[in-house]
């Protein structure tokens, strides 16, 4: 059994980072986790391409308006899917597979439960929601019938972040990575059958998208219940157990809570940006899904650095550890300059992938000459904070991120918004990235989040 399981283990692609070159480490686990981020991008983004290109700025916008409350809504829950990896990664390490079953059926329960209260109150609260954003009249019909679509779907939603987290705790990151492939691949087809072919709107970029999610959804299901799959749950085993039901919500609600503040404070400066008209959101949704793609190195990096920090850590490597990071954060520097330098000067070329509406595509380009100079100090937020993540401090950087959107971002929304306009709105992130940055260099070279035995101060 030992064996096997080693070998299985083997099989998933682990990467030890406590031996060999740290960067060459740390870029063979980032390769494949960027490209599925880049997948899972990319299947949002289809939808607002074909939207922008075959129905409009407007539609493109109302498809934008809605996705802050649906966020909002399922952020709680999906950071769950947290306490559910760690569960699961818990019990296959100790080879509970009784334990593995067990909390396997309960999480499964309890996500189907939960997505059908989303579904029954989500749908018919729509309009409520969008008019509490102060969603434009003009695009508010066209927004309800996206999110009354989406909330029918947000039970497939919920369960494929399930099924992520079931498969990632027992190491098997190439599975819903390939179920997420498919359905990516069914999404854009059904994009444009349902909007270019049959001409459905909105609606049909919405019922593509749902479709999808459930064809990965019945691949998921069907792979864990197959009889090799290491945990093998059958209708037995969907029996809910109150214990490991408790603790998969200990261990989910921080990354939740989290979650949920940051969907409110963009929920607040959306709320703001509206105000503006169709044209500014349509922009700022085209430059968020551009920028998605964009600032994904970044986020990246900070994942796998997360996971160094934490081997290193344990292999008491601290002089490793701050040449990763060092490392780390030359690679990234030079990433988002890049990137950065393209998009304030040629931005317009990814934007006219969305819309051929001059007006938006110059809204777009305000947005971009604001936000992508400071994609470096995201950077650093995130490599620097996902190492003390790493090092089992998480409590500051989730500190950092809830006080700097609630003090930093949200402030500065409305009060620039009142002398620059949107400008004012654009900025807000810039100066929310900046403060994130500040406090986490701060307390990384402080050192205090060190284990006792390296606690000097840190020498990035």
């Amino acid at each position: 059994m030992n064996t096997k399981t080693a070998k299985k283990k083997d099989s998933h692609g682990g990467v030890d980072m406590t031996v060999g070159n740290p960067m060459e480490k740390i870029l063979k686990f980032s390769v494949p986790l960027l490209l599925g981020n880049i997948l899972q991008q990319l299947y949002n983004t289809v939808d607002s391409i074909v939207v922008g290109q075959y129905i409009g700025s407007e539609a493109l916008a109302a498809v934008g308006a809605s996705g802050p409350v649906i966020n909002l809504l399922v952020s709680f829950f999906l950071g769950i899917s947290v306490g559910t990896g760690i569960v699961i990664s818990q019990a296959f390490g100790a080879k509970d597979y009784g334990k593995l079953k067990s909390a396997t059926g309960t999480v499964c329960t309890i996500t189907v439960l939960t997505g059908l209260f989303l579904m029954g109150a989500g749908i018919p609260a729509s309009s409520l929601l969008l008019r509490l954003v102060n969603t434009p009249a003009g695009i508010m019909g066209q927004s309800v019938t996206y999110m009354q679509i989406t909330f029918a779907g947000v039970l497939f939603l919920m369960l494929f972040n399930m099924f992520n987290g079931i498969f990632q705790g027992v190491g098997d990151s190439v599975s819903p990575f390939l179920f997420l492939a498919i359905s990516c691949a069914i999404n854009i087809v059904l994009d444009l059958v349902f909007v270019a072919s049959l001409g459905w709107g909105v609606a049909g970029v919405a019922w593509a998208t749902l479709l999808a999610q459930l064809c990965s959804v019945v691949f998921a299901a069907f792979w864990l219940a197959r009889p090799a799959s290491p945990i093998h749950i059958n209708r037995k085993d969907l029996i809910m157990s109150p214990p490991l039901l408790k603790e998969v919500i200990r261990l989910g609600i921080p990354s939740g809570f989290q979650n949920s503040l940051s969907s409110i404070g963009n929920i607040i400066v959306q709320t703001v940006l509206n105000s503006f008209g169709t044209t500014v959101i349509a922009a700022n949704i085209a430059v968020i899904k551009i920028d998605s793609f964009c600032t994904m190195p970044m986020m990246t990096f900070g994942s796998a650095i997360s996971v160094f920090a934490g081997q290193n850590t344990g292999a008491a490597k601290p002089e490793r550890l701050r040449q990763g990071v060092r490392s780390t954060l030359i690679v990234c520097t030079i990433i988002s300059a890049l990137i950065s330098a393209f998009l304030f000067f040629w931005g317009s070329l990814p934007l006219r992938l969305f819309t051929s509406e001059e007006a938006v595509v110059q809204a777009g380009m305000d947005k971009f000459r604001i936000v992508a100079p400071f994609y470096l100090t995201m950077g650093i937020f995130g490599i620097l904070s996902g190492t003390v993540r790493g090092c089992g401090r998480p409590r500051f950087p989730m500190l950092v991120g809830i006080l700097s959107m609630f003090l930093g971002r949200v402030p500065a929304a409305l009060l620039l918004s009142r002398f620059i306009g949107a400008n004012g709105v654009h900025w807000s992130l810039s100066i929310c990235w900046s403060l994130e940055a500040a406090a986490m260099a701060v307390y990384y070279l402080l050192g205090h989040w060190r284990p006792r035995s390296t606690n000097a101060r840190a020498d990035v």
